[in-house]
């Protein structure tokens, strides 16, 4: 499969991909960072890093918003109660990792124990 690498416009740092024969752009998700030149090989293992983190991490905050979503639609305060040491557990590693700020994931479960409270309250 042969393919040409075209600079999308003057000065633009993304690029674009097409197929020789049919001149059909071809779709990358894996190029969604900023592409710079590494000219050392620990910068060019440290961008790999970078990137596998970059990841990892967008995974991880992605998980924990739905399950953060999940548990604020609950309307049962017994179901709610059971679900939020798991979530304040997932926003904890959040903050362990230095995804969020320590304080945001403090605001979040601080929120979260509220709403799990009136709940049980309501019941």
């Amino acid at each position: 499969m042969l393919c040409r690498i075209l600079h999308s416009g003057a000065g633009s740092r993304f690029l674009t991909f097409f197929f020789i024969f049919t001149r059909k752009p071809i779709p990358l998700p894996s190029l969604n960072f900023r592409i710079e030149m590494a000219n050392h090989k620990a910068t060019k293992k440290d961008m790999r890093q970078a990137a596998k983190r970059r990841e990892r991490n967008k995974y991880y905050g992605k998980t924990t918003r739905n399950a953060i979503r999940d548990l604020r639609a609950l309307k049962d305060g017994a179901e709610a109660k059971k679900e939020l040491p798991d979530v304040a557990s997932m926003i904890d590693k959040l903050a362990k990792r230095g995804v969020i700020h320590k304080n945001k994931a403090a605001n979040l479960k601080s929120k979260l124990a509220k709403r799990v409270n009136a709940l049980v309250a309501a019941r």
